[in-house]
């Protein structure tokens, strides 16, 4: 796995023109939650002294604002502002020099800019612009699409950014060898799927118990019926034994057979215009989450070829 550094961008911290205290107060509390998770992580936040500089509301800088308690935020948004900043580490990369670096971005090393505010410069691809967890996790994700994972360890090095899901460890790498095309050449479409899984299908889920498994397809499937990529979800009513897979929570032992009949279809690509019929056929298989089995995770059966 490479290792991902993140910086915070003095450029994302100065307020956009008509930017309410209120609005900036609700961004500061949102990227010290996420910066958190960061840490949490294992990975690390640089910051460069010119921050403290940084006009960030009206006329105050943001060391009026955190150091001398101009009144543009509360106590508590302060407290997380400068949190923020205590917990990050020096560095002596300015803005340029930062925004080189994701030009340099690798197999080993990658880089991302945590942001304020949205910043437009031609220089800074916006998916390397991080405002949100969401995004964090996404950052992640995409790398995968540049750097596929090798097909035995796909299920361990992708869970970690879909906290919502959990692979079978041994059913998804056997999966992929099925698919009709190399998993590695349609990354970026078998992302696509587990991020609506993980970030759509799971919490409607679980605000939505009343509709069942079906109902989340549904819903599922028009969220993204306007999307370039569309995706399809139902359930197999087929009766296949091949979708029966053992899951087993490491946390009490507990094993469990589970029939993962939902799916989602791979009805359109990222990479392919015209799909072949075959390509089609690719599936995801899952079971719905189980109360106090795996917390409550989307259980991942199976990544391949339709069953049957």
């Amino acid at each position: 796995m490479p290792r991902f550094d993140f910086y915070l961008l003095n450029l994302s911290f100065q307020s956009p023109s008509g930017t309410t205290a209120e609005e900036l107060g609700e961004r500061v509390e949102f990227l010290a939650t996420d910066c958190d998770s960061i840490r949490s992580n294992k990975e690390v936040i640089y910051r460069h002294d010119a921050i403290y500089e940084t006009p960030m509301f009206e006329e105050f800088t943001f060391a009026d604002i955190v150091y001398y308690g101009q009144p543009a935020l509360t106590r508590d948004q302060r407290n997380a502002l400068q949190t923020i900043i205590d917990q990050s580490k020096p560095t002596l990369c300015d803005n340029d020099f930062v925004i080189e670096l994701l030009s340099l971005n690798n197999a080993e090393e990658i880089n991302g800019l945590l942001c304020l505010f949205p910043v437009i410069d031609e220089r800074i691809p916006s998916d390397c612009q991080i405002y949100c967890l969401r995004d964090w996790l996404q950052f992640h994700r995409e790398y995968f699409v540049k750097f596929p994972p090798p097909r035995t360890e796909f299920a361990a090095q992708i869970s970690p950014w879909f906290p919502n899901l959990h692979f079978n460890p041994v059913s998804v790498p056997s999966g992929l060898r099925g698919l009709h095309t190399d998993f590695q050449e349609i990354m970026k479409s078998i992302i696509h799927h587990l991020s609506a899984l993980n970030d759509t299908y799971h919490p409607f889920f679980m605000q939505n118990r009343n509709l069942g498994g079906d109902g989340a397809c549904d819903h599922l499937e028009n969220s993204f019926r306007g999307h370039q990529v569309q995706i399809g979800a139902s359930r197999d009513r087929n009766g296949l034994d091949e979708l029966y897979f053992n899951f087993q929570d490491d946390r009490n032992g507990e094993t469990r057979r589970c029939y993962c009949d939902l799916h989602t279809k791979f009805y359109q690509y990222f990479e392919y215009d015209n799909p072949s019929y075959q390509a089609k056929g690719n599936r995801i298989y899952f079971h719905q989450p189980i109360d106090g089995f795996l917390e409550g995770k989307l259980l991942i059966g199976r990544i391949g070829r339709h069953a049957g």
